[in-house]
C-alpha cells in the first residue's frame, strides 16, 4: 500500500517539520516542539495507532526541560510509505532503522547538546530492537513506557498475551476509518475502552491528530490493516529472547500490574526489566498502557528527574 495524500502534519504548531528518509524510501515527519536553547534534547515516539500529535499537550510540557522533537512514525500521522509488502514495509526492524535515522536528524539540531528518548509502545519497542546484539544508540538516556515485548513459549504471561494480541490484532482490522469530524471521533472514543480514562486534553488532542481531510469527511491517518499487521507483527518472540544481548541501560515504565483489566505489557514489564540488561523499573499506580494519556504529569516528571544523568551526546548512527 502506498500512501499518495498531500503532506499531513499530526503536530500542527510544531516549530519546524523535517522530513527524514528512510532507508526504504519511506518519509518520516520529524517535528521540533520547541524548548530552551541549550537544553537537553528529547525525542519521543509514540505508540501503534497513534501519532506525534497525539501526545501534543504532554509534548509542549516537556518543552519546559527539554528541546522537545517528535515524529510520526511510518503508516502513522503525515509519514509517506513506498508500496510493498506489509511484512517488508512494516516489519520490527524498519522501525528500529528508522528511529536510528530520526535520532541521527535530532542530534544533528542540538550542537552537542544531550539527546534523551522517551518512547511509547511501538516506538519503545523499537529502540530495544535497535539495541540488541550490543549496538549502541545516541541517546544519553532511554525513557521506555511499556515496550511490548512479546513472551516465548513456557513463559508465565504467554497465554495471557497470546489471548490480548489477538484481540487487538482483529479489532483495529474493524475500525471505523472515516468520520465527520475530530469531534464526532472524540464523542465515540469517550465511551470506549480505555479511552474513557484519558486526559480529556490528550484525548482531544489525539482525535485532531490521527484523522486527516479527505474531501468533505476525514480519514484514520493509521489505516486499520497497517495497524492490525503492526499488532500482529509485535506476537514474535525473537526480540525477548535476545533481550540478553543488549548493553544499553534503558529506564522502563510500567503500569499497574495489580490494577483489573491490564494489558498483557503491563504483566510482562518485570520479567522484560529483569532481562534487560542494568534497566531499571518504575511502577506508577493505577495506571495502564497508555499511562501517558492517563498521568501525562506524572510521566513528564519523570523525565525531569532523570535530567541529572545527560551526558555529552554519544555518536549518532548513520
Amino acid at each position: 500500500m502506498t500512501s499518495t495524500s498531500a503532506p499531513f502534519s499530526s503536530l500542527r504548531d510544531a516549530v519546524e517539520r523535517i522530513a527524514v528518509s528512510a532507508a526504504d524510501g519511506a518519509l518520516l515527519p520529524l517535528y521540533d516542539v520547541g524548548g530552551p536553547a541549550g537544553a537537553p534534547g528529547l525525542l519521543v515516539g509514540h505508540a501503534n495507532g497513534l501519532a506525534a500529535g497525539s501526545y501534543g499537550p504532554w509534548l509542549r510540557e516537556l518543552t519546559r526541560w527539554f528541546r522537545v522533537f517528535a515524529f510520526d512514525a511510518r503508516g502513522h500521522g503525515g509519514s509517506l510509505w513506498p508500496a510493498g509488502p506489509l511484512d517488508q514495509v512494516f516489519s520490527v526492524d524498519r522501525f528500529a532503522d528508522d528511529l536510528a535515522r530520526l535520532a541521527a536528524a535530532t542530534c544533528a539540531r542540538l550542537g552537542g547538546a544531550p539527546l534523551h528518548f522517551a518512547g511509547h509502545s511501538l516506538c519503545a519497542a523499537a529502540a530495544v530492537r535497535l539495541a540488541l546484539d550490543g549496538a549502541s544508540l545516541p541517546f544519553a538516556v532511554a525513557t521506555l513506557f511499556e515496550p511490548p515485548i512479546f513472551p516465548p513459549e513456557g513463559a508465565a504471561n504467554r497465554a495471557e498475551a497470546v489471548e490480548q494480541q489477538e484481540k487487538l490484532v482483529r479489532g483495529s482490522l474493524r475500525r471505523q476509518r472515516r468520520w465527520k469530524s475530530a469531534s464526532e471521533f472524540e464523542a465515540f472514543l469517550k465511551t470506549r475502552g480505555v479511552f474513557r480514562s484519558f486526559d480529556p486534553a490528550m484525548l482531544w488532542a489525539h482525535c485532531q491528530a490521527t484523522l486527516k481531510p479527505e474531501g468533505d469527511h476525514y480519514l484514520l491517518c493509521c489505516p486499520p490493516e497497517i495497524e492490525s499487521f503492526i499488532f500482529a507483527s509485535h506476537r514474535d518472540a525473537d526480540t525477548w529472547n535476545r533481550l540478553g544481548t543488549v548493553r544499553t541501560e534503558f529506564h522502563l515504565v510500567s503500569g499497574d500490574p495489580s490494577a483489573p483489566n491490564r494489558d498483557w505489557v503491563t504483566g510482562a514489564m518485570a520479567s522484560i526489566a529483569q532481562g534487560l540488561y542494568a534497566s531499571t523499573l518504575e511502577i506508577l499506580p493505577r495506571a495502564g498502557h497508555m499511562m501517558i494519556f492517563q498521568q501525562p504529569q506524572r510521566c513528564a516528571e519523570l523525565l525531569r528527574e532523570r535530567l541529572d544523568g545527560s551526558v555529552p551526546c554519544k555518536k549518532c548512527m548513520p
